[in-house]
């Protein structure tokens, strides 16, 4: 039913009954019509309230029809552009012609994925074969071996280097190697390499060789290898993480993250288990799971994930949300020991989280009082699923938002596993949010707390 529908209903509701009145003193003998007029006139008033309640009825219910129609017609649209973008499996309810045809074409669609997904992954069988073969190589080497750009962004690190070349922060491709090596001592180095040469030398206590792999005019790409003799034999042997094909971008500082791309920033998506769900109680965190997600890429090669020794009892109805018991938390660091260590790994990140207002508010006063920085800047993935779906009746649980979005969750209410599903869940939003004209952080942070999920979560309800 279209707007001017509704006012055509309001038009008829006021016209018909006046022409009907008409039509019956027109046909009335004039004696007979004066006395209808004298016998009706003291009960005009009356009659104006009768025909303002008809007018107001069939108003009402013409509006509350359309604005139906246009809650279903915004709701159809959101499942079609969620197939269409996000998650190809995504179905309509059902039930209406339009419904079933929707979702006749979002399986034809799916199916049109499916198939060319299988011929781009034939397609680059070959290639991968060749890529997996090199990282194979440089996996079983005891040498450290990484690669890094003309910004020392780390692009390549295989687990030796991992181990040798432990640093402030954990050393993965996506991070800077100024987190392991300091910029006064390196960035000479880098430059020399970067001009053709080979330098040789002992960075704190490491020594390494820099090589420029690739020619003039295209990325610049630097090798790092490390000196076999600094292995730390007892170190993790993580797997390898590579991202070569990732072009060279400018690291925004945090005075520009609010009018910087979504897509270009780095964000730490962290989740926590506790001890019950009220901090002013006395509950405290059990565990902090988190991932890195860098240019919209899930990082799974770069995680955190710590048990916490709570110092009290684990309840057995929280236990039985996360599993984890008082036995298994019995050699675990303190709060404030591992909310240090978490602190170092969300370094230069903004932080996400799935209704930040429970995580952080266990994170925050612990690393107040073991005076560590957490970035204040963050993301709420619960709001951001406010602002693509609108819909009162729509839910926002973490449960609810991962089907919709076609992410399977591994591991749920453990912290990492959590953790994984909600940056899985963000870096779908990101296009989505693109699509609505919600780019950069700022417009994001903006266009969640206008939501009315949010205003609700002020109120003090969730």
């Amino acid at each position: 039913m279209t707007r001017w529908r509704v006012f055509a209903l309001i038009a008829v509701a006021t016209v018909v009954p006046a022409l009907t009145v008409a039509v019956v003193l027109a046909d009335l003998p004039a004696g007979s019509r004066q006395d209808l007029v004298d016998a009706v006139r003291g009960q005009v008033w009356v009659m104006a309230l009768g025909l303002v309640l008809l007018v107001g009825l069939i108003g009402w219910i013409a509006w509350s029809t359309w604005r139906a129609e246009q809650h279903q017609d915004e709701r159809t649209a959101s499942a079609v552009r969620m197939i269409a973008d996000v998650n190809p499996e995504h179905r309509l309810p059902g039930g209406s012609a339009t419904e079933d045809a929707i979702n006749v074409l979002a399986a034809r669609h799916a199916s049109a994925e499916s198939r060319l997904s299988d011929q781009l992954e034939a397609a680059h069988a070959e290639l991968r074969l060749e890529r997996d073969g090199l990282l194979a190589v440089l996996t079983g080497l005891d040498v450290p071996v990484g690669v890094v750009d003309d910004r020392g962004r780390v692009l390549l690190v295989n687990p030796a280097a991992r181990s040798a070349l432990r640093g402030r922060t954990p050393l993965a491709a996506g991070r800077s190697i100024f987190g392991v090596f300091d910029a006064e001592d390196f960035m000479p180095l880098l430059a020399q390499a970067l001009d053709g040469h080979r330098p040789r030398a002992v960075v704190r206590g490491t020594a390494i060789l820099l090589v420029r792999i690739t020619g003039p005019g295209e990325p610049a790409m630097v090798l790092v290898v490390g000196n076999p003799s600094e292995l730390d034999p007892t170190g993790p042997n993580v797997g390898l993480s590579v991202d070569l094909a990732r072009p060279s971008r400018p690291v925004p500082s945090r005075a520009e993250w609010l009018q910087t791309p979504l897509a270009d920033i780095v964000f730490t998506v962290v989740d926590c288990e506790t001890t019950g769900l009220h901090v002013d109680a006395g509950d405290r965190l059990v565990a902090i799971g988190a991932v890195r997600v860098d240019a919209a890429v899930v990082r799974a090669d770069d995680t955190f994930d710590a048990l916490i020794n709570p110092g009290r009892p684990i309840p057995a109805l929280s236990t039985s949300f996360h599993g984890i018991t008082d036995e298994m938390v019995v050699g675990a660091a303190t709060a404030t020991e591992v909310v240090a260590e978490f602190s170092q790994y969300a370094a230069d990140s903004v932080l996400v989280a799935h209704h930040t207002g429970f995580d952080f508010g266990f994170l925050r006063p612990v690393a107040e009082r073991a005076d560590v920085p957490l970035e204040a800047l963050s993301l709420d993935t619960m709001l951001l699923s406010a602002v693509l779906d609108p819909d009162p009746e729509a839910r926002h649980g973490l449960d609810y938002v991962c089907r919709r979005f076609g992410v399977e969750v591994f591991g749920r209410h453990t912290a990492l596993g959590d953790a994984l599903a909600t940056a899985e869940v963000f870096v779908r939003m990101v296009p989505r949010l693109a699509e609505m004209g919600i780019v950069t952080l700022g417009q994001a942070r903006e266009a969640s707390a206008r939501t009315e999920l949010s205003r609700r979560i002020l109120q003090g309800g969730s």
